[in-house]
């Protein structure tokens, strides 16, 4: 067989098979040529400030293999996804007990060169399959294990080394009394989302009493956040909560699945949560009302004012066929004109308000089907349809405002749990519905504010969470924001930026620290 093998064919192919928890074997058809490998993920601990410090010592470490003699060979990997960066070493071999050994000589060289700067962990055979799969360069792999077993092994070992390696925080190791006491706190919960990342024997379990003084969850896109979310709604509901998802994206269709817990519901596809009562809004509580419309729709005093009057009057038709908007821009058009100012503040409140009519929406706002809020079930509002932002933070804002009007009244299913998904979009400083995360409390409410730009957040919002979940965070203001509501250490502070999808710190109320937990999915 000649080096030539792979350009001379069209087609080659690899069957990967588990030979046990660690090795694999790589068989390359035509030719029936089998090679063991294992792969050893690399990670450096960020003591220093000076990171040029890890990247040396990184680069000597790894270096070092190339002076090894023996059975097996090395391929340094790096693979790049979102919101992930892995370096990895692949040992290879022809004798699966060669590979087998090396990888735990390795790992063990590395840790010691590097002054213990540097982790290595041998990966499963699964987390290997992946990683061959998605991560590696198939044919040149496949090439050089064949030069190997038909040459020997080659000359390429002095190859620039240039792989960067990820950096991992380093927490301090928990004694027992530690793993004690925590177990004391999530052993009190009963909505588990996860585990303990360093003791997967450890659920973590959140209260009653954490729901009640809300929770906020913060993460970049693609760190985990909305599964977080998912799981932490769906053991809610499980433990008898009435729980509600203002959906901004439509996402928590995918991601809850079917369920006969689970309700959808669309304003474009026919469906309204219950509690989603304008006509009953603007007869109770109609400043609550105007002020929503109001910040969302930007409104100078002077159209302010004249909505004020309009809202004054529907209240009193109490017509039920006539859509509320529909009915407030039909009162402002046929408003007599008092002077010039009155006309001009009259017609732009008009084309502030037409965005929001039956017409634009296309919705049939009397045919609606409203779904109750029940205790032990999910009932999810999806605004993702909706084209207008602000008519999205508008009907968010309404459900928001009539779900804490109902609650205040006894007049729905209670406790209750309002995961609002992208909150900076709707808990905005400018709207006057983030006060309520400081109210609701008291009415049988707890907020989940699931956001990937805390700094957008009115500051009442996470100042009020008292549980927070901390996925990675990219940007330097966002997690300056989210730093400046809890107290770390400065490996922690850097853990945020570095963290994998599915990994959280959260801090609760009776911890001193955050502690780094692994959600559950579901």
């Amino acid at each position: 067989m000649q080096p030539q093998f792979f350009n001379n064919r069209r087609s080659v192919a690899l069957i990967i098979e588990r030979i046990d928890d660690s090795i694999v074997a790589l068989n390359v058809m035509p030719g029936n040529r089998i090679l063991y490998a294992s792969t050893l993920e690399l990670s450096a601990i960020q003591r220093s400030e000076d990171d040029s410090i890890l990247s040396t010592l990184t680069l000597e470490s790894i270096q070092t293999l190339s002076s090894r003699a023996g059975a097996c060979f090395y391929n340094i990997l790096t693979c790049i996804e979102p919101n992930q960066l892995a370096t990895y070493i692949a040992v290879l071999s022809g004798d699966a007990d060669s590979v087998r050994k090396e990888s735990e000589i390795v790992c063990s060289l590395i840790t010691t060169l590097s002054q213990g700067s540097m982790l290595c962990r041998i990966n499963g055979s699964d987390a290997t399959i992946k990683i061959v799969l998605q991560c590696l360069n198939i044919s040149g792999i496949i090439d050089r294990a064949f030069r190997y077993m038909m040459r020997g092994r080659d000359a390429g070992a002095n190859a620039s080394m240039q792989h960067p390696v990820p950096l991992v925080p380093h927490f301090k190791a928990l004694n027992a009394d530690e793993y004690k006491y925590l177990l004391e706190i999530f052993s009190k919960g009963k909505i588990r989302i996860g585990h303990l990342y360093s003791n997967p024997n450890i659920p973590v379990a959140l209260s009653d009493e954490h729901v009640s003084r809300h929770i906020a969850i913060v993460g970049s896109t693609g760190s985990g956040k909305s599964t977080t979310t998912s799981t932490l709604v769906r053991e809610a509901a499980f433990n008898d909560y009435a729980a509600v998802v203002i959906d901004w994206h439509g996402e928590y269709t995918s991601l809850l699945g079917d369920s006969d817990r689970i309700v959808y519901t669309n304003p474009i596809k026919g469906t309204i949560p219950d509690p989603l009562d304008m006509e009953e809004m603007i007869r109770v509580e109609p400043p609550a009302f105007i002020e929503i419309l109001e910040s969302a729709l930007d409104l100078t005093p002077a159209q302010a004012h004249i909505l004020e009057d309009a809202v004054s009057i529907a209240s009193q038709r109490r017509v039920a066929s006539i859509y509320v908007i529909d009915s407030l821009i039909e009162i402002v058009q046929n408003s007599p004109t008092t002077a010039r100012w009155f006309t001009e503040s009259r017609e732009a409140l008009i084309r502030k308000l037409k965005p929001l009519s039956s017409n634009y929406l296309k919705i049939k706002w009397n045919n609606l089907r409203k779904v109750a809020v029940c205790r032990g079930k999910i009932c999810t509002f999806d605004v993702s349809d909706i084209p207008n932002v602000r008519v999205k933070k508008i009907f968010a804002s309404l459900l928001i405002r009539s779900i804490a009007l109902k609650a205040q009244y006894n007049s729905i299913e209670k406790p209750l749990l309002v995961a609002v998904d992208e909150a900076h979009n709707i808990l905005s400083p400018d709207n006057p519905i983030s006060n309520l995360v400081a109210e609701v409390r008291k009415w049988g409410i707890g907020f989940v504010v699931v956001t990937q730009a805390p700094s957008m957040l009115a500051p009442i919002v996470l100042k009020n969470t008292n549980t927070k979940i901390v996925h990675t965070l990219k940007s330097s203001s966002d997690v300056d924001v989210v730093l400046s509501t809890i107290v770390l250490r400065g490996e922690y502070k850097k853990a945020v930026s570095s963290l994998k999808p599915g990994e959280a710190l959260i801090t609760l109320p009776e911890l001193v620290e955050p502690v780094l937990i692994k959600i559950d999915r579901l």
